[in-house]
């Protein structure tokens, strides 16, 4: 409250007026008004203490302001290099793996047709090339182009070129998104292909389905290899797709029993 009540044989002396209101109101005996050299010595430290406690308020204040804007940048780049570090796994990776398969294809072409293997060989070249490529695209944090450029459909089917096992790709009214939800489909759909092309061992196919309601967008990869029994221990292939999809909110899930393939699922909400 101000001004305060004061008794009979009080008086008030304010210091360090700046505004509506004193830094400091000092209550102190009317007799001391007398005395002004002295009341000026006592409200100058008085002053001085208020201002000295204001300012390391202010400090502390701005210390754990600091610390919070530290912490927030280096969680920012945890988040930033396990991004990479996911696209680098689930994208380029699928590059090198479909690499190595079709090396090997080619070693056997070339015992049996040189011409033939020589011609596979020259355009594995080109094909180590684009995934150079795509390495030094994702580490400087850029997405693929195809997807950028024209989208989930289109970045799927360039992926299904370089596959080899037949991929078929089922889409319809897919249009673009923001391209946090696009990369997350994108490379989570990658991702169990990889997954499909490194354990699914006897496949004669891999089918995506992709299809979009008025506020979800919807996914699926499955194949028709030999299965495996679920029994909850996943590896880093479905954490990297559950991170994904669940950091824009949306969820994912794998079914699979033995003999009866793999089917790979998401659901991701639109704005």
């Amino acid at each position: 409250m101000w001004p305060p009540d004061l008794a009979p044989d009080q008086a008030i002396s304010t210091v360090g007026v700046d505004g509506a209101q004193p830094d400091v109101a000092l209550v102190h005996d009317v007799a001391l008004l007398d005395d002004s050299e002295l009341l000026g010595g006592v409200s100058g430290m008085v002053l001085a203490g208020s201002r000295h406690e204001r300012l390391t308020a202010d400090l502390g204040r701005a210390m754990t302001d600091l610390e919070e804007s530290r912490r927030r940048i280096a969680e920012a780049a945890d988040l930033e290099r396990a991004r990479i570090e996911r696209n680098l796994h689930d994208g380029a990776q699928q590059r090198l793996v479909s690499l190595r398969i079709r090396l090997g294809l080619a070693e056997e072409r070339l015992k049996t047709d040189p011409g033939a293997g020589t011609q596979l060989a020259k355009e594995l070249g080109f094909e180590a090339e684009a995934a150079l490529d795509e390495l030094r695209a994702l580490a400087r944090g850029v997405y693929p182009p195809v997807l950028t450029d024209r989208g989930v459909p289109d970045a799927l089917r360039s992926v299904a070129m370089l596959v080899p096992l037949p991929v078929y790709l089922i889409e319809g009214g897919v249009t673009r998104h923001p391209i946090e939800i696009e990369s997350a489909a994108y490379f989570t759909c990658v991702e169990a292909v990889q997954n499909a092309l490194k354990h699914a061992h006897g496949a004669t196919g891999i089918w995506i389905k992709l299809s979009q309601a008025p506020k979800w967008l919807h996914f699926e990869v499955r194949d028709n290899g030999p299965g495996f029994q679920t029994d909850g221990a996943h590896g880093r292939g479905l954490r990297n797709m559950r991170d994904r999809i669940e950091a824009v909110g949306g969820q994912v899930s794998i079914e699979s029993e033995p003999g009866h393939g793999t089917r790979v699922t998401g659901t991701i909400p639109l704005r």
